[in-house]
């Protein structure tokens, strides 16, 4: 069984590991701050699961106690791993959905966890409910993202942004669910679990949870096929080529975009002639303009975007 749990827990680190190596390798292709965020998040999960190993390699010949079960080992590495973690989950959801505008969403959120966290270490006696609420400090800082994310789906009213979550909804729904299952095992392992029962040597499943595995598990699939996706595309449909796989890209990117910099339908398109590389002349005859128009058009977008030229707004489309 030791064995099995002992593997189980390398191939949760080596997911971890190839999630953070795939998104490290997307940010550099794209310079897309998601992509970096999510490999700091990932950098951080893994040292955090590392984290049941490390009694073995320094105390390994200690003897245990039953309260031992109960107490908080590594709490501030725990802190400090939850931490980062989470940060740069917040990060990329917050970057994801163009809400990364504002300094006091983005960190006062991690901060006031990081102080519950230390609260309950120092001041809550040591016992199963110590153990209980210092690690359920995660759960209620995730559910206060999906429930933001949630908030913000039902109050847009802009179709684009909503489309761009509905489109993850499965995700959504499952990060939700583990999440609950995280404290359902949590109740269960902590505040009902006899641990006499156990080998001493299984007692870490106090401060190490399944689900939550599996719900960082869930996140790499998702993390994976998307930097894999946009790989595969820099690799095979480098930018500024006017083809279908090239056109899907401009789409899914393009109104988030506009929205952000607030451009209007027609600069929309013109931007997308843009993209593909297309010169003010084909521009034109592509989209049955007087020429004089897209030079005004292009102009706008530039303003706009606050870029010098074409080859700038280029950069800045792909890394938005």
């Amino acid at each position: 069984m030791l064995t099995v749990l002992f593997y189980y827990t390398l191939v949760v680190m080596l997911v971890c590991v190839l999630a953070g190596a795939l998104s490290l390798s997307a940010y550099f292709v794209s310079r897309y701050k998601l992509h970096l965020y999510v490999f700091f998040m990932f950098i951080f999960y893994f040292f955090d699961v590392s984290l049941v190993f490390k009694d073995d390699f320094i105390i390994s010949a200690a003897p245990s106690t039953l309260s031992a079960f109960w107490e908080v080992n590594d709490a501030y590495a725990s802190v400090l791993c939850g931490g980062g973690i989470l940060l740069f989950l917040w990060l990329s959801v917050c970057r994801f959905l163009g809400k990364d505008g504002n300094p006091v969403l983005l960190y006062v959120p991690v901060a006031l966890w990081v102080a519950a966290s230390l609260a309950v270490n120092l001041f809550v006696p040591t016992g199963p409910w110590r153990i209980f609420l210092f690690y359920s400090m995660r759960e209620v800082f995730l559910f206060w993202v999906w429930g933001c994310v949630c908030m913000w789906l039902v109050t847009s009213k802009n179709e684009a942004f909503r489309a761009g979550i509905l489109r993850h909804r499965r995700a959504l729904v499952a990060c939700v669910a583990l999440t609950v299952g995280i404290v359902v095992e949590n109740v269960y392992v902590q505040l009902i679990f006899d641990p006499t029962v156990l080998l001493q040597s299984t007692w870490f499943f106090a401060e190490r949870n399944i689900f939550e595995n599996f719900l960082f598990i869930t996140i790499a699939t998702v993390t994976m096929r998307s930097a894999a996706g946009m790989l595969t595309l820099r690799y095979e449909y480098p930018p500024e080529r006017s083809d279908s796989v090239m056109g899907d890209s401009i789409v899914r990117v393009l109104p988030q975009y506009c929205l952000r910099y607030g451009l209007s339908k027609r600069e929309g398109e013109v931007l997308t002639q843009i993209v593909m590389g297309k010169d003010n002349q084909n521009i034109a005859s592509s989209m049955s303009l007087a020429i004089s128009t897209v030079k005004v058009h292009v102009h706008n977008i530039l303003k706009k975007t606050g870029r010098q030229n074409r080859h700038d707004l280029i950069q800045d489309f792909w890394g938005s």
